[in-house]
């Protein structure tokens, strides 16, 4: 459902609380479509999560404004020409037009800008917490980041307040604030969960060995629409066989001009990692099935041991765990069963330890949800291991907390890349069975993903109700 007013005025409150400003003017831009190379056409367009966030509006060139020093935020909107009109719809109209927006800066032409949103320019090199703030807490980061620009505190010596530390905290200190979903944003995607349910529902009743992997998109996606979504929220993958062990194979990834798509075969191991998107919130589903025969023992010890994974996992999903151990946890669990299959030698921690179990688990376990399917990676270094007080709390080492929604997608592949690179192959000579890996080169990959929601109790699957068959058709 779309925010009330009221919903989007606590957002700003909590965001303005974080950044601890005093007399600084912060401008959000939404952005503007990007032009296909040559042409006059224009790539579908999304507005920067950080906007549509405090805003719920999606037009192009919608900016929000902050003047810390009288706590009030602005909201501009595009309005067209007639001219324009003749060949396009107007963006529903907010707030003041976007053409009053300069005078309004001008008004404020003494005081410090920041940029943020698509007109941030992030700084090119990680600043070192020390460099910014003395102090600890994510709140004071932001608003030390932001004082070392601060006029009448040596603002002329400092480089521009749009380009350095103090757009990455106060954008940081943004981020944190959006990871915690509010029931709004939690209805949107339970909304892109539904729509997503309708496509793989299409999927177990009529995919079936004959058919491409493109013409089974097409129908999953079709229902995705049917069912009220305006959009796929990335592009889908549906691998057969070989093509799932490339993590990301998407249509047309070999040549946009003229796609190759492969017909699924009985017995194919068939990968989907899809979702719906509704008000501009995600969804990331993957599952794994057999088409058409029953599975191989093979296959079915592999599937049942990602699932094992993936089930544990989803139960870590609890405050006060944080995600490295979940994810840590999950590689020992698929490294155990690798072991017991027979391709893996030695205790399963050494194996995780050493890379070994990365040859099969080459991924995280998984990513935030929200506005971005991969949510705040607009923030550099945010999936990264930081000693940085703030950045920290957004990378992997983040402590699992209520209102949280992380994708957990466990996954096995046989990926030909790292499986017959002879430098790794000679590396791991004794831990890995590499005769008994060679039989199942070509098998692909098996992946199990549902985006789970963790709250004061037991996690909540947000997308418990697409089944997980282990073989339709």
């Amino acid at each position: 459902m779309k925010p009330t007013d009221e919903v989007l005025a606590e957002r700003r409150a909590r965001v303005a609380k974080r950044w601890e400003l005093t007399d600084e003017v912060v401008v959000l831009r939404a952005g503007e479509p990007a032009t296909w190379s040559g042409t006059d056409q224009h790539f579908a367009f999304l507005p920067h999560p950080d906007v549509a966030y405090l805003t719920a509006v999606g037009s192009p060139g919608t900016t929000l404004a902050f003047d810390a020093a009288a706590g009030e935020w602005e909201l501009f909107g595009p309005r067209f020409t007639p001219e324009r009109l003749v060949w396009e719809q107007p963006p529903t109209p907010v707030g003041q037009p976007l053409d009053e927006l300069e005078a309004w800066l001008e008004q404020r032409n003494e005081r410090t800008v920041i940029e943020l949103g698509a007109g941030a320019t992030m700084p090119e090199v990680l600043p070192s917490p020390a460099a910014s703030d003395e102090r600890d807490t994510p709140d004071s980061d932001a608003a030390a980041g932001a004082a070392e620009t601060a006029p009448g505190d040596g603002a002329d010596e400092h480089a521009d307040a749009s380009t350095g530390a103090t757009v990455l905290r106060l954008s940081a200190a943004l981020a944190l604030e959006r990871m915690t979903k509010d029931d709004a944003e939690l209805d949107d995607i339970r909304q892109a969960a539904a729509a997503s349910t309708a496509g793989f529902e299409w999927v177990y009743q009529h995919a079936a060995p004959g058919m491409t992997e493109r013409e089974i998109q097409v129908g999953m996606e079709a229902q995705f629409y049917a069912a009220g979504a305006p959009r796929v929220a990335y592009d889908s993958i549906v691998a057969s066989g070989s093509h799932g062990a490339y993590l990301h194979y998407v249509y047309a990834g070999d040549d946009p001009l003229r796609p190759a798509t492969r017909t699924v075969e009985a017995g194919d191991l068939l990968l989907i990692d899809a979702g719906a998107q509704f008000g501009g919130y995600a969804s990331d589903i993957t599952r794994t099935m057999v088409v058409g025969a029953d599975p191989t023992d093979e296959q079915e010890f592999l599937w049942k041991l990602v699932l094992s994974a993936q089930q544990q996992t989803i139960d870590m999903c609890r405050p006060g765990n944080v995600w490295r151990d979940v994810h840590l946890a999950a590689a020992h669990i698929l490294g155990a069963g690798l072991v017991e299959m027979g391709l893996l030698r030695g205790d399963p921690a050494e194996l995780v330890t050493e890379g070994v179990v990365a040859l099969f688990f080459p991924h995280g376990l998984g990513h935030l949800l929200g506005l971005s399917v991969h949510d705040i990676t607009s923030i550099p270094y945010s999936r990264e291991p930081s000693d940085d007080p703030l950045l920290s709390q957004l990378g992997p080492g983040r402590v699992l907390g209520p209102g949280m929604v992380t994708t957990v997608e466990p996954g096995i592949y046989f990926i030909d890349a790292l499986l017959c690179d002879p430098t790794r192959r000679e590396k791991f000579a004794e831990r890995v069975v590499w005769e008994r890996v060679d039989e199942l080169r070509g098998l692909g990959g098996i992946r199990i993903e549902d985006d789970v929601l963790v709250t004061d109790g037991d996690p909540e699957v947000l997308t418990a109700a697409i089944d997980k068959p282990i073989r339709i058709g």
